[in-house]
């Protein structure tokens, strides 16, 4: 089993709602998993619109390759075409930012956006 941190944000129709809904669909996927409150950050470059955003982790037994892909269909399915993407519209974006320990996605892993709930998930619980 792999363990995974993942990334969710939304800027774009029921924000909460989609990062809410990706989470539920991603539990289906994951085991052991966990998943910080859903929070509001500013567009990271400081233009456009806000996006809710949530972190999750758990363990799976599916490869990386397919594992993304699996995150990449979700994604369309909920609306991420390239049409949305020349309007900077972003139903729902799920990224791999930590497989098995690696941090495969250093730039995401220093960002407010993700920061903000990897910390949440990392603090120790009652």
């Amino acid at each position: 089993m792999s363990e995974v941190f993942l990334s969710f944000g939304s800027n774009y129709g029921d924000k909460k709602g989609n990062v809410e809904a990706a989470l539920r669909w991603i539990g289906s996927l994951l085991d052991d998993m966990q998943s910080s409150d859903v929070y509001e950050t500013p567009e990271v470059h400081g233009y456009g619109a806000s996006y809710f955003n949530a972190v999750a982790c758990g363990k799976t037994g599916l490869e990386l390759e397919e594992f993304n892909r699996r995150l990449k269909v979700y994604e369309r399915d909920c609306g991420r075409t390239d049409e949305a993407r020349i309007r900077k519209e972003v139903p729902i974006d799920i990224d791999i930012v930590i497989w098995d320990g690696e941090i495969i996605r250093p730039v995401d892993f220093s960002r407010e956006f993700f920061r903000i709930g990897y910390e949440d998930i990392r603090k120790p619980r009652n």
